[in-house]
């Protein structure tokens, strides 16, 4: 039904692992142009938006589109398992997803197919972010973890002039400011923006900076955030994040 053969395993394996933070089950659907994730974590509250481009396989034999419904957990662990010169050998059948790990031996893992039922929150595909910009990686990741040292969450204003991010405390602030003329941020926008979100949410998100350098941020003011990781066309890893709306 689907064979495909990867040599850079641990593309794959970081991608996810951080997913792997926010849901328990996915649901893949083999394309012509690669594989694609969507599906919202048990709460509701965060959207994972995953693609992994048909390029990135050395051999990638689609004939029809398919679903590969399985536990990440398991299918995490088989890659983590992959020796440095393994390559993948990714097989599925009518019931199973077998992955082979190929190098001084081959080994054979079987991961039973499973039906899941997620709900993507109604209208998420139309949702607008006006206001972005792009930040080094790990400059947010400081952020985030600054502000982790008195909140448990933080707030992005974001101007045509500036980034600022910030969280409060009972009695501790933390802030950082970014300039549009800083070497860490690209941004994007003509109109200013005010929104507060859960730093839990953006630490397991920013897991994913393992694989790429720069983040893309877009929001509005008490509106859902999305949150880009992209390595050129051949990775998309897109977190929506609801906000913690203020009053």
């Amino acid at each position: 039904m689907f064979t495909a053969i990867l040599d850079d395993i641990s593309l794959l394996e970081d991608c996810v692992a951080t997913i792997s933070e926010l849901i328990d089950e996915a649901e893949f659907k083999v394309r012509k142009d690669g594989i694609h994730l969507l599906a919202a974590d048990r709460a509701v509250v965060a959207v994972v938006d995953f693609y992994f481009s048909s390029e990135n396989f050395r051999e990638y034999n689609y004939e029809s589109d398919a679903t590969i419904g399985i536990s990440l957990q398991p299918f995490l662990k088989v890659l983590k398992r992959a020796r440095k010169d393994d390559v993948l050998i990714m097989q599925l059948e009518e019931s199973y997803l077998t992955l082979v790990l190929k190098g001084v031996s081959t080994r054979r893992f079987k991961l039973p197919l499973i039906e899941i039922h997620s709900e993507v929150p109604p209208g998420i595909e139309k949702l607008n972010f006006p206001a972005s910009v792009d930040i080094r990686s790990d400059v947010l990741q400081d952020c985030v973890r600054d502000a982790e040292l008195v909140a448990d969450s933080l707030v992005f204003e974001l101007s045509p002039e500036k980034l600022v991010i910030k969280a409060e405390g009972d009695s501790s602030v933390v802030e950082a400011e970014l300039t549009k003329d800083s070497d860490a941020v690209r941004i994007n926008t003509g109109k200013e923006a005010r929104a507060r979100y859960s730093i839990e949410y953006l630490k397991k998100m920013l897991k994913a900076s393992k694989s790429a350098d720069i983040a893309t941020l877009a929001f509005d003011t008490n509106y859902p955030m999305k949150l880009t990781f992209a390595m050129q066309d051949r990775v998309k890893l897109s977190f929506i994040l609801a906000p913690r709306v203020e009053d």
